[in-house]
């Protein structure tokens, strides 16, 4: 059996092992052997919940960037991962923090009557056919009048 020595005796020998899900305050912290399979979390409902998501990529991308001290190509590519988790949680909390609303507009309940629905098609029509219709105005009447008479 072989065993790994690493250059610095500071670094942790198996990074594999660090914790790699975000963690939020209902979810536990878990190890797993492979840290760029587990599905992203879900969007948070709340201001809270984004802060908690918010707090826990933040931490996760703090310990990765101890990892990747060492230079080694898995332990950038951790830090890699948490830092666009981190960046999406930043976004996410940010929209929270802005209190930006969305509006969506709501239709009406009761459906258009027969009559409402005639009146409204009828005008259209008109507007749609008196648009290309030219009103007459002084430059053009004055030509009628000097063309008839002449």
């Amino acid at each position: 059996m072989t065993t790994r020595h690493t250059s610095r005796p500071d670094v942790k020998a198996d990074a594999a092992l660090e914790p790699a899900a975000i963690a939020t305050p209902s979810a536990p912290r878990r190890r797993t052997a492979k840290p760029g399979l587990e599905p992203a979390p879900p969007a948070p409902r709340s201001r809270a919940e984004a802060e908690a998501q918010y707090i826990a990529a933040r931490d996760a991308w703090t310990s990765a960037m101890r990892g990747a001290s060492s230079g080694r190509s898995a332990d950038l590519a951790s830090l890699a991962i948490a830092q666009e988790a981190y960046e999406k949680a930043y976004a996410e909390r940010e929209g929270w923090l802005s209190g930006a609303r969305v509006a969506i507009p709501i239709e009406n309940a009761e459906p258009r009557r027969g009559l409402e629905v005639f009146l409204a098609q009828d005008l259209a029509w008109r507007r749609v056919h008196e648009a290309g219709q030219k009103v007459p105005g002084r430059l053009e009447r004055l030509i009628r009048r000097l063309t008839r008479r002449g």
